[in-house]
């Protein structure tokens, strides 16, 4: 069931809902882009140089639960608008942090950016709920494909924007704050409130199941494996790919081409990727992700020149996109209007968790280990995740 509204009102809310997905992959560019960089330079050792972007998912999975909340009582626009406004004080924090120096404050910064990301989260669910049940696939990944134009400039702009300042990075932080302003200003337009209705559909849906019995459900499980597997795998990546790519000789540039090459793959696919889901399934597309992720790990693990970076971190670009927006539309239909609050943010809570873990195995595993076998170890999460898609096929 979704979000009654008129046709007219839903495709408005629809653009708003993919300009401020835009806004937000181009904010978040930058710190992909730039902030294991930043933090080696700043960190006191090595194994804390991706602690800062581990910050963000971090912070992201202890404020996505409560995001939930806060938008069941005030709004879906208020909570975006506060993300929004998180971004715009995460960037001034950091441009302070690289001018000063200052590891500490370089965390806070980037840990605002957490927040950020935990309430954009939801424009995706917000897109779902909106749509006709047949729709969600298309709904989430067109929203989705508002990344393409943040994958194509984010890196760039974060990088050309670098010395824009006195300090080198600090323009590319200044830019954060801008992009933050610019979100506030969308989704401020925005109609997607439902608070009001919520209560509503409670009352005509009668009690919500048990959090137990909605995990239960074989749905859930691959939903949440599909997603949570994707986001692990594509995190990991990416916060280890600079740092490696660094270390094999491969300049900053060289570094910030790898990741738009990533984020183009992760976001072009999503004109592609609802309708293949609605052609061959949900479960079937997170078996499609799952193998093309293990082709991009191989081909990380096979060379560490140039093109070897671009070509893996594209492929587990697109597979992130597939599991993603083929795990969601899983979760999706996994639970009633009524029982939304708690399912997203449970599930969420889980994706992000799964992201903050993949940010935080990186750096330790690869100043102990190196490029090739972080690849190996996509491996297996990649794997966990394709059983519960075929025990969903299986069971269906």
């Amino acid at each position: 069931m979704s979000i009654s509204a008129p046709a007219g009102q839903r495709a408005r809310n629809m653009s708003l809902l993919t300009a401020a997905q835009t806004l937000y992959q181009c904010c978040i560019s930058v710190d992909l882009t730039l902030t294991g960089i930043v933090g080696l330079s700043l960190a006191p050792s090595p194994v804390l140089a991706t602690v800062p972007f581990a910050l963000i998912s971090i912070v992201s999975w202890l404020t996505t639960y409560p995001a939930s909340a806060f938008m069941r009582g005030h709004g879906r626009r208020a909570g975006f608008l506060l993300g929004s406004l998180a971004a715009v004080i995460g960037g001034l924090i950091s441009v302070l942090a690289v001018t000063l120096h200052s590891y500490l404050l370089f965390c806070a910064g980037v840990a605002c950016i957490g927040v950020f990301q935990a309430l954009a989260g939801y424009y995706r669910y917000t897109a779902a709920d909106i749509s006709p049940a047949d729709q969600r696939a298309k709904a989430i990944s067109t929203v989705l494909s508002g990344g393409i134009l943040a994958a194509v400039t984010g890196p760039f702009l974060a990088t050309a924007v670098s010395d824009a300042l006195p300090v080198v990075f600090a323009g590319s932080y200044a830019l954060v704050t801008a992009l933050g302003l610019a979100s506030t200003a969308v989704v401020a337009g925005m109609t997607v409130d439902s608070a009001s209705n919520a209560v509503e559909e409670a009352a005509l849906a009668g009690e919500p199941r048990t959090l137990r019995e909605i995990a239960r459900q074989p749905v859930f499980l691959a939903g949440v494996a599909g997603a949570g597997a994707g986001y692990f795998t594509m995190t990991l990546a990416m916060t280890a790919a600079p740092i490696a790519a660094s270390g094999s000789g491969h300049s900053v540039h060289d570094a910030a081409s790898v990741i738009q090459w990533h984020m183009v793959g992760m976001y072009a696919t999503a004109f592609v990727s609802g309708r293949l889901t609605a052609r061959i399934g949900a479960a079937r597309t997170v078996l499609v992700g799952v193998v093309i992720n293990a082709a991009g790990a191989l081909i990380a693990l096979s060379s560490s020149s140039h093109i070897a970076f671009m070509v893996a971190l594209a492929l587990i670009g697109i597979g992130w996109n597939l599991m993603f927006v083929s795990g969601t539309t899983l979760l999706a239909g996994s639970y009633l209007p009524h029982e939304r609050t708690v399912t997203q943010g449970v599930s969420e809570m889980f994706t992000l968790g799964a992201s903050a873990l993949g940010a935080l195995t990186a750096g330790p595993l690869l100043s102990a280990t190196s490029w090739p076998t972080v690849n190996a170890f996509l491996l297996v999460p990649l794997a966990i995740s394709a059983v519960f898609a075929a025990l969903h096929l299986v069971r269906k």
